[in-house]
């Protein structure tokens, strides 16, 4: 404590800052050294960061433990974060409890919500409820038991929906509330990557979010994916359109060139960075894009999922006018370079990805077999279509 206390540092007994090996860098005059080095190409890659005034790189101050709530989504692209970052919430030493969207027969009958199990015998405790309902706060009482230090809220997308469990976090006192938003509310810019203060849609929900938690009182920070894959996922369709054509042997249809650049990030970073910003005094009032350090092409993406089948992917170039559907409903990505800068959240709050997309997609391609939608019934009539006029 004394040394903390020359250096700056005012700890009470809530606080603990996390020292390590690498104090020494600042005792010789090397900068700040605390918390997880960033490091590695990662870093350089992303020098252009914007952090803001007043932060400390690297520094991670945070509390031993908290009870945390993880507000949670019944399906969708964003809906396994909830149990894999429950999962490293536990593995840290915290309390955490999911209040989950939805009705739970209906939700437990596909994942993420049918493996719950694996989190309940962690010590998870699990309920299932309204959050967008007036008495959210009374339901979370009751069914739990308790007050939680932080929220973590990955459900809703517009500000009328997160008002309630906004509400609920200032009446009982919340000490942090964190947002799973989106990089789908930037603006398409020709200036790439994307990063933290690029101009954004403003009729976008999590925009008006966003907004609500700033003008709210609340310590709240907010969290910006693009594409995730891995375990758990309830929603497959970034890596399934790939494996349903190589393993039928069919040509893979990509929009353009292929060449258009994304990110594709494991869901275990996404969690990782939310688990970094617990408790994290860097994290207060901030936005970060959840998003690996590397991209990828479409093509890419295509070769890889080929990679991991064991097969050979025969890549076709097609117009999106040429479509009879919107390209949305037929292709997985945006017909565009669409990718972001995640160098905020290396630098404030010490975080690193620590998942290949190869490794996400081998385990991708395994979850596809054991579904066994690999011999299912498949609809290819958009692909007939399309490559009857090429």
């Amino acid at each position: 404590r004394d040394f903390c206390s020359c250096l700056g540092f005012v700890l009470n007994d809530r606080w603990t800052v996390v020292v390590s090996v690498s104090v020494m860098a600042f005792v010789l005059g090397g900068g700040v050294g605390f918390g997880r080095s960033v490091g590695g190409p990662a870093k350089s890659q992303f020098v252009g960061a914007r952090v803001s005034a007043g932060k400390v790189h690297g520094l991670t101050a945070r509390w031993n433990m908290a009870d945390v709530l993880i507000v949670n989504a019944p399906s969708g692209g964003h809906a396994f974060i909830g149990y894999h970052l429950a999962d490293q919430l536990v593995a840290k030493g915290h309390e955490v409890s999911i209040y989950n969207a939805g009705e739970e027969e209906k939700a437990t009958k596909k994942n993420p919500c049918a493996s719950y199990g694996d989190l309940t015998e962690k010590g998870v405790s699990v309920a299932y409820g309204d959050p967008t309902s007036e008495e959210v706060g009374a339901d979370i009482t009751k069914a739990f038991g308790k007050k939680f230090s932080v929220i973590i809220e990955n459900f809703s997308k517009s500000a009328e929906e997160i008002s309630p469990m906004v509400k609920h976090a200032t009446e009982t006192g919340v000490a942090q509330f964190l947002y799973v938003s989106s990089c789908g509310i930037y603006k398409k810019s020709d200036e790439v990557p994307l990063q933290v203060g690029d101009p954004v849609n403003e009729k976008a929900g999590q925009v008006a979010v966003e907004k609500l938690l700033e003008s709210s009182g609340l310590n709240y920070s907010s969290f910006r994916p693009i594409y995730i894959v891995g375990p758990k996922a309830a929603k497959s369709d970034y890596l399934d359109y790939f494996f349903h054509r190589i393993v039928r042997k069919r040509p893979v249809l990509l929009p353009g060139s292929g060449d258009q650049m994304t990110s594709v990030t494991h869901v275990g970073d996404v969690a990782s960075m939310l688990v970094d910003a617990v408790g994290n005094e860097n994290a207060s009032k901030e936005i970060f894009n959840v998003v690996s350090p590397r991209y990828v092409t479409h093509s890419g993406v295509a070769k890889l999922c080929a990679k991991a089948t064991g097969m050979e992917a025969e890549i076709v170039s097609f117009e999106p006018d040429k479509l009879t559907v919107e390209l949305k409903k037929f292709f997985p990505f945006r017909n565009q370079h669409f990718f972001a800068n995640p160098g905020k959240a290396m630098s404030l709050l010490g975080w690193e990805s620590k998942h290949g997309l190869e490794d996400a997609i081998a385990e991708g391609f395994k979850e596809f077999q054991d579904s066994g939608k690999g011999s299912a019934d498949f609809d290819f009539s958009v692909d007939d279509m399309l490559l009857s006029e090429l």
